[in-house]
């Protein structure tokens, strides 16, 4: 893989016995690692109003497994490493396919499956995830690969919405209105406070073991926070070429999704 370092379980591990747990360098090494691999891989959003589409592509996956990411769903010992993986592809808002690789099955809920075979009924869905109807819900993933889905599904949130942040900051510093920028006025200051107390709460959160419980408070803070972001951009936000619609799309997709998933495995919604 040009330019991107494979990196082996013992180089992930960042220890020199397998009862050594990864630390803070080596999760921020991988996730440098994944960061560079979904600047290279990642393709453009093939969403359009009423697609039935999937954002998955094979070329991204197949490089982030040399790179030892299916590892995560394996190894308890390489837990603290996914949520900042997970953060890495939700800053490029990149398809979610890889995390939910990790449960070693697709993830099928309702009667949906995310990212699933070519064989079910593509479904038009308000996001690229490949969701198609049919198929029996798979068993109750537990144990390392189901911690791993929810670190990997809580950095995601995490880092999806440090990313709007960012633009809707950007956006805010360069509009003018009223003789001065967007970000002057006292609204919009205290509209992006909002959105950035919420988006550190969702860093702190995935950088403490995340259960579901975590799951399901940070699906509907991403959400919050994205919303927040388009209302600072205004028309912009919700325009095809600024990308901060499929922050948008994602944010609403993946709390439906996670909700749905946290009633399965753990007998309860929001």
């Amino acid at each position: 893989m040009r330019g991107v370092t494979a990196m082996p379980r013992a180089a992930l591990l960042g220890a020199t016995s397998p009862s050594e747990s990864a630390g803070s360098d080596e999760a921020a090494q991988f996730a440098a690692t994944v960061a560079a691999i979904v600047a290279r891989h990642a393709p453009p959003d093939p969403w359009t109003p009423g697609a039935g589409v999937s954002d998955a592509d094979a070329a991204l996956d197949d490089a982030l497994r040399e790179a030892g990411w299916e590892e995560l769903g394996r190894d308890a010992d390489l837990l603290p490493l996914a949520a900042p993986a997970g953060a890495a592809l939700g800053r490029a808002f990149a398809s979610l396919a890889p995390i939910d690789a990790l449960l070693g099955e697709p993830l099928c809920v309702d009667g949906l499956v995310r990212y699933g075979s070519a064989s079910g009924e593509p479904v038009e869905y308000t996001d690229a995830l490949g969701v198609a109807a049919g198929g029996a819900a798979p068993a109750e993933v537990k144990g390392v690969r189901r911690d791993a889905w929810v670190a990997a599904s809580m950095g995601y949130l995490a880092g999806m919405a440090e990313e709007a942040l960012r633009l809707a900051l950007e956006h805010a510093r360069s509009r003018r209105a009223f003789g001065a920028s967007l970000s002057a006025l006292e609204p919009v200051q205290q509209m992006l406070a909002e959105a950035a107390t919420l988006v550190d709460g969702l860093t702190v959160l995935s950088g403490d073991s995340p259960g579901l419980d975590a799951l399901a408070h940070a699906g509907d803070a991403a959400e919050r926070s994205v919303t927040i972001c388009m209302q600072v951009t205004g028309a912009l936000g919700f325009t095809m070429e600024f990308p901060l619609q499929r922050a948008y799309r994602r944010s609403r997709s993946a709390r439906t999704w996670n909700d749905a998933v946290i009633a399965a495995w753990d007998g309860r919604g929001r």
